[in-house]
């Protein structure tokens, strides 16, 4: 399987990618039921309707998957630029920590990080952080789902196996994930060449389904974590 989107609950998702894709300075393109795509060099950010409904969703629990952004020779001025965009300065009790967070129009929380950070991996996207209740199970079972190699930026991590891109980061969780409570970033896989149904092989690897709505376009999975992630429904 290949990691073909991030993809970001919104409550108006046509506002929010109008957001990211000057953010990011990238195309929003509709995918009908799938969402709007942010159609990023590196992977899209796909931005689909909160589910089940909007007053469910708390940001203060849910931020366990973020993105941090590479913030290029300033990031302090990449910053203010994407606050004139519409995002807000946070303070989460970060200190002195030299990247900034923001949130977007809708209150998911981001980093922007100086591009010393990440040298090499951009453009945009630096790595994306995962808060895990067991970060080196969930490593491994996602470089059984990715086939991505293991690297030790800044942690525990995993690339691409061509040495490029972004860095998938895992974390030691700070408390629990609440229960019945979704991430409202999800990972979106999709199915390699001659992959006719891959959720056996998920759920061999330590996935486990959880109950999607009625009518989806997606099936989804929680990793050993209960981090969840998408695929198409077939």
């Amino acid at each position: 399987m290949h990691l073909d989107a991030l993809a970001i609950e919104a409550d108006d998702p046509t506002a929010l990618a109008r957001f990211w894709s000057r953010a990011l300075e990238a195309p929003a393109l509709d995918r009908g039921p799938f969402g709007i795509e942010i159609a990023t060099p590196v992977v899209s950010l796909l931005l689909v309707s909160a589910c089940p409904s909007p007053s469910d969703r708390d940001h203060d629990q849910v931020t366990r998957i973020h993105l941090d952004l590479d913030g290029g020779h300033d990031h302090h001025a990449h910053a203010e630029r994407l606050v004139t965009l519409g995002a807000e300065r946070r303070d989460i009790g970060q200190g002195d920590a030299p990247w900034e967070v923001l949130a977007d129009p809708e209150g998911n929380l981001f980093c922007v990080m100086p591009g010393s950070r990440y040298e090499g991996v951009g453009p945009a996207l630096g790595s994306v952080p995962v808060d895990c209740a067991r970060p080196e199970v969930d490593r491994n079972f996602w470089a059984g789902v990715l086939g991505w190699a293991p690297v030790d930026v800044h942690g525990r991590g995993l690339r691409h196996p061509d040495g490029g891109g972004f860095v998938l980061q895992f974390c030691d969780e700070l408390a629990p994930k609440p229960p019945g409570v979704r991430n409202s970033l999800t990972p979106v896989l999709r199915s390699g060449p001659g992959e006719v149904d891959p959720r056996t092989r998920l759920t061999d690897l330590g996935a486990r389904p959880v109950e999607s709505e009625r009518g989806s376009p997606w099936r989804v999975f929680a990793d050993p974590s209960g981090n969840e992630f998408r695929i198409p429904a077939r």
